[in-house]
């Protein structure tokens, strides 16, 4: 009944997609339809070899290609955009069906012009597939609610065919439009998919949901309630990564699966701050509860919204890459801004004292930089592996040292050097910080004696920065069981020019005469 209605839906374009379709409604039909000259070759008595063979001698040799099995042709056309997949199917007699067994599907309407196009494509590949089993389906589309009856369409084929992984992402037409595609009932009883993307989609179950092989699980810029959240967790009971990007609803996050290990929260699309004028309540806050989990990653834009988290005893791996496009103001509105990004980044790192891997991005940063030159102290770590995303600017040097004081643990630091950064509060810009980081070298001196490890990932012209000397020169002379230190570029150049190479040269000879406390330590370079 339901192949009927599929058939049904999309019967109007079978006639019209094959590799020999010729449209007149679209100029160009090789954007996505393909013709077969084979037929009109073997009339004519065209054959390649003979023309071939007037120019050069050749050895006739089998299609080593063309003779491997089925299974391993379609694992290689699924490497292929599916509009060249199709194209293959002029090659040979071989050739000619074979695209329509292919067991991954994904189609961008950014390849056509018109959405009609677009669809009609899609509706005629869906009826000439002929795979027993889809390994991916994969739809790419700005949103449109005439698109409504085709994605349910689709979206009920990819499940007949116990598609393994489903994604759908779709845009919308309006920055913050709330009205996206509301997922069909049908595909919350689905016991074969291990693994959703699902982007600008409402996600609003009837009653329970049954997602019993899911894996993973990633949803964009979406609306979700807290009863829809705890409706997926339970209903999936062998979910092991949840990941949530720019989406909004919910306030409180109290995980309880069991079987969940990775908690990723990429950016909070606070709707009060984004509705009101006034830059909505600072008091908003976001609530994590997750007792099980063992990875957790809080990165993107929160605006002004607050990180709380709680019970998180099983965590081994944090990232605090987070922002807020709500910079440091001016007078009493900077104070209290910085006082309310110092409180929060404190509390969060304070939750997070036992993991053994932490990764602190440039905006929490900007908050141990101000503690440090209050004179305030960071939350205790016991972090073995200590990531510091920096500029390294001067500003950034208050925080770096902060944190390494507040690590007596580390065994492996890792430095991430990236271009860019954020205004700074005039507490920390005015602040003469190079001077207060030497101050506090007498305080460091004793906290790295684990330290075996040191990565540095940046480019060339971060070499000849001061700060990038200064840090330098104080984790060699002050680690003193240091092993290896690595600065890598994070592309490092294919053909690097002569003065490249020889400012390069100078900044290596400069840090290999720096002294260190470790005989083992080895400095490596790029060059």
């Amino acid at each position: 009944m339901e192949e009927e209605q599929i058939s049904g839906s999309i019967n109007s374009f079978s006639d019209r997609y094959s590799p020999t379709y010729n449209s007149s409604h679209d100029t160009n039909p090789n954007n996505y339809y393909y013709y077969d000259n084979e037929e009109e070759e073997e009339e004519s008595g065209y054959d390649h070899r003979t023309k071939r063979s007037k120019h050069a001698p050749i050895l006739e040799e089998e299609d080593r290609i063309s003779a491997l099995p089925d299974s391993i042709l379609l694992s290689i056309l699924c490497f292929l955009p599916i509009n060249n997949a199709i194209k293959t199917g002029v090659l040979s007699k071989r050739w000619a069906s074979l695209w329509t067994f292919l067991p991954s599907l994904s189609f961008d309407s950014n390849s056509f012009t018109y959405l009609e196009d677009f669809t009609r494509a899609v509706n005629d590949t869906l009826l000439q597939n002929r795979a027993p089993k889809l390994t991916k389906f994969d739809i790419r589309s700005e949103y449109d609610t005439d698109l409504d009856p085709r994605l349910d369409i689709w979206v009920r084929f990819a499940t007949n065919a116990k598609v393994d992984q489903l994604r759908l992402y779709l845009s919308p037409a309006y920055s913050f439009d709330p009205n996206g595609y509301q997922l069909p009932q049908h595909l919350y009883a689905n016991e074969f998919v291990s693994e959703f993307n699902f982007s600008f989609c409402n996600i609003k179950p009837i009653g329970l949901l049954h997602w019993v092989s899911l894996k993973r699980l990633c949803i964009q810029k979406s609306a979700l309630r807290e009863d829809v959240i705890r409706k997926v967790l339970v209903g999936s009971p062998r979910l092991e990564s949840l990941e949530m990007h720019d989406c909004y609803g919910f306030h409180r996050l109290d995980i309880v699966s069991e079987s969940l290990r990775k908690l990723v929260i990429d950016g909070y699309l606070d709707m009060e701050y984004i509705d009101n004028s006034d830059g909505g309540s600072d008091e908003a806050e976001l609530e994590i509860v997750a007792p099980k989990i063992h990875s957790l990653e809080i990165v993107g834009d929160f605006y002004r919204k607050k990180c709380r988290i709680k019970n998180v005893s099983a965590l081994v791996e944090v990232k605090l890459g987070f922002y807020s496009t709500s910079d440091f103001g001016y007078g009493e509105e900077e104070e209290d801004a910085v006082e309310r990004h110092e409180d929060n980044v404190k509390k969060l790192l304070e939750s997070l004292h036992h993991v053994k891997n932490l990764t602190v991005g440039i905006w929490c940063l900007t908050a141990l930089s101000i503690m440090s030159v209050k004179h305030l102290p960071s939350p205790l770590s016991k972090c073995k592996c200590l990531t510091i995303q920096t500029s390294m600017g001067k500003c950034d040097l208050p925080g770096i040292g902060s944190l390494l004081q507040s690590s007596p643990y580390v065994e492996t630091l890792v430095i991430d050097i990236t271009s860019g950064g954020y205004m700074w509060p005039a507490l920390v810009r005015d602040y003469d910080v190079v001077n207060h980081w030497k101050s506090k070298e007498i305080y460091f001196k004793l906290l790295l004696l684990r330290l075996k490890s040191v990565k540095i990932l940046c480019f060339a012209e971060t070499f000849h920065q001061k700060e990038f000397i200064l840090v330098v020169k104080f984790l060699l002379k002050n680690a003193k069981v240091l092993e290896k230190m690595v600065i890598i570029e994070p592309q490092t150049r294919q053909n690097p020019t002569r003065n490249m190479l020889r400012k390069s040269l100078q900044v290596a000879q400069k840090l290999l005469s720096f002294p260190r406390s470790s005989p083992n330590a080895v400095v490596m370079f790029p060059y």
